[in-house]
């Protein structure tokens, strides 16, 4: 007997790049193949589900989605995103939880992917750049002033949202980034104020709109010793932002039902050869 007998072994893929999600058969793979813990379906249950919907009344805030290199953190943005925009693929998820809470959003979002490349553009301007693209798309035109003729960017991003509701009446729009954590690592002090300063703006308004943000970052923004240089403008965004981190259980949970699967028969065998060994190692017969 081989070890491929004991073990029905799915390969997990190394780098899944969440703009992937914007192909409908990707995103309709990486919802099938997501395995979810429960400890993880709870958490987007009690913090990112709330957020995303606009049917009830809510102080709605952005989401972070903290994960290192590696735990699927792009994966799970694919999957959130996936279902927000098509309903069809609620059908897919692997967990009740989850699929249960998703209803209230499930279909009901157009969404915007990005992955954040090495850049020394403002963070604003990165944004709003990929959004009159997307928009466009669309048909819908809309130009943002500069940040030299804007005194905020919150009245545009609701002027926006205005257009976006007059094509999109039932819908919502959602904005999905990851890798932001090491863009931010590359910017000037003065440009990170900026960035946060944007970044807040973008929290304030999900409260007043149907406008909803989720970034991927690989470490908690608001605990890195990197950025204590700007703790005044952290504590701000901290207020208009709900985190999610990717936990050891969660990843252990992701190698016990895919990487190492056993199915009943298996487990059989298993224990049977265990079983010839036990009275040779203490506790063995009871952790059988």
């Amino acid at each position: 007997m081989k070890y491929r007998d004991l073990v029905s072994f799915d390969p997990v893929e190394s780098v899944i790049k969440l703009v992937e999600a914007d192909q409908p058969q990707e995103a309709l793979r990486l919802v099938k193949t997501y395995v979810m813990s429960d400890s993880m379906a709870k958490t987007l249950k009690d913090l990112v589900i709330p957020q995303l919907q606009f049917e009830d009344p809510f102080d709605n805030k952005g989401v972070f989605i903290v994960g290192n290199y590696g735990t699927g953190k792009s994966h799970l943005m694919s999957v959130i995103s996936a279902v927000a925009e098509d309903k069809a693929m609620l059908k897919l998820v692997n967990n009740d939880i989850f699929k249960k809470s998703a209803e209230s959003i499930a279909g009901k979002f157009e969404v915007l992917r990005f992955e954040i490349g090495t850049s020394k553009m403002d963070f604003r301007d990165l944004v709003v750049g990929h959004l009159e693209k997307d928009l466009s798309k669309r048909g819908i035109h809309y130009r943002f002033p500069s940040m030299e003729e804007a005194p905020n960017t919150k009245d545009y991003l609701l002027a926006m949202m205005a257009l976006f509701q007059e094509k999109y009446p039932d819908k919502g729009y959602l904005i999905v980034a990851d890798e932001f954590l090491d863009y931010l690592r590359g910017l000037t002090e003065q440009k990170v104020v900026l960035a946060l300063n944007f970044l807040r703006e973008i929290g304030e308004i999900s409260k007043s709109c149907r406008l909803r943000f989720i970034a991927g970052v690989q470490e908690s923004l608001f605990d890195s010793g990197q950025f204590a240089f700007v703790a005044d403008s952290l504590r701000r965004v901290r207020d208009r932002y709900e985190q999610v981190v990717i936990r050891k259980q969660d990843i252990s949970y992701v190698v016990s039902e895919r990487i190492l699967k056993k199915d009943n028969r298996q487990k059989a065998w298993i224990r049977e050869h265990l079983t010839k060994f036990s009275h040779l190692y203490s506790n063995m017969a009871d952790r059988l």
